[in-house]
């Protein structure tokens, strides 16, 4: 897989420094609502309502607000109604199920630019699985599901970008299927750390990235289907290795080369 190469994005995913606090959690920005222009401008970041003529946007605007979530705090459960679509700004998301045991599974990662809830509502069916916050302070645009259906009937320009946007939610899916076979845990670190630079990090030098997320051992656990214990001796492995280093920004990798080494099929070269 080609490493990024700096490519320019609407959403900042650079998360504040309060979100890497664990002891205190973090205060939640102002819930104040931006008003009707502001929220049509935020539309607009994302592909989906870039050429959307403007008397569409408000329509959809007035279906509209921007939802701030806790850490933790469910976005919707698996089985209930499609009635509302997200478009993240800030922040991220899962989504999960509960396995046997009581055993939490990840299926797919969101961040900035990405939206959540597109397939369920095309399908007309319920959400197949949970949607949760996964960092204090995630933003996104609520948008009803009616509001955005009814538009996509009325707007053939808009079918495109939405088909686009169920894409990305295969995609999402694949992504977890190719972390979790990917073999050993380390082949599954980097497979899930690949993934994140190449959607949200950026890169500085040949083999180095930077990525402005902050993910605990339980958390990628959960993702990379391992025990705590193992993704923490991994990852300290690489820090003694000096592939990577872990602060308060992120992760930042020294030698993004060596992780996509253990990357599995031919392009683990």
């Amino acid at each position: 897989m080609k490493p990024n190469t700096n490519r320019k994005s609407p959403f900042d995913v650079d998360l504040p420094h309060r979100l890497f606090l664990r002891r205190q959690r973090a205060a939640l920005p102002p819930t104040g609502q931006p008003g009707r222009e502001e929220l049509i401008e935020r539309l607009r970041k994302f592909g989906m309502f870039a050429d959307l003529p403007k008397d569409i946007l408000h329509k959809l605007a007035a279906s509209a607000h921007v939802g701030t979530f806790r850490a933790g705090e469910y976005l919707w459960r698996q089985g209930e109604a499609n009635s509302r679509v997200l478009f993240i700004n800030q922040g991220l998301a899962k989504t999960t199920r509960q396995v046997r045991g009581g055993a939490s599974r990840t299926y797919g990662l969101y961040g900035p630019g990405d939206s959540m809830g597109i397939y369920a509502m095309w399908a007309g069916m319920t959400y197949p699985t949970d949607a949760v916050a996964m960092t204090d302070g995630m933003t996104a645009i609520v948008l009803s599901s009616a509001a955005l259906l009814k538009c996509a009937h009325r707007q053939p320009r808009l079918a495109a970008p939405m088909m686009t946007e169920i894409g990305r939610f295969t995609e999402s899916f694949m992504r977890k299927i190719e972390i979790v076979s990917a073999g050993s845990v380390p082949q599954r670190l980097a497979v899930l750390m690949d993934m994140l630079v190449e959607r949200y990090g950026n890169t500085s030098e040949a083999h180095a990235a930077h990525l402005p997320i902050h993910l605990t051992l339980e958390q990628i656990g959960e993702i990379v289907d391992a025990r705590l214990e193992t993704v923490a001796r991994v990852l300290s492995r690489w820090k003694r290795q000096d592939w990577l280093r872990v602060n308060k920004d992120g992760f930042h990798f020294t030698r993004m080369d060596k992780v996509r080494s253990l990357l599995p099929g031919p392009d683990s070269e």
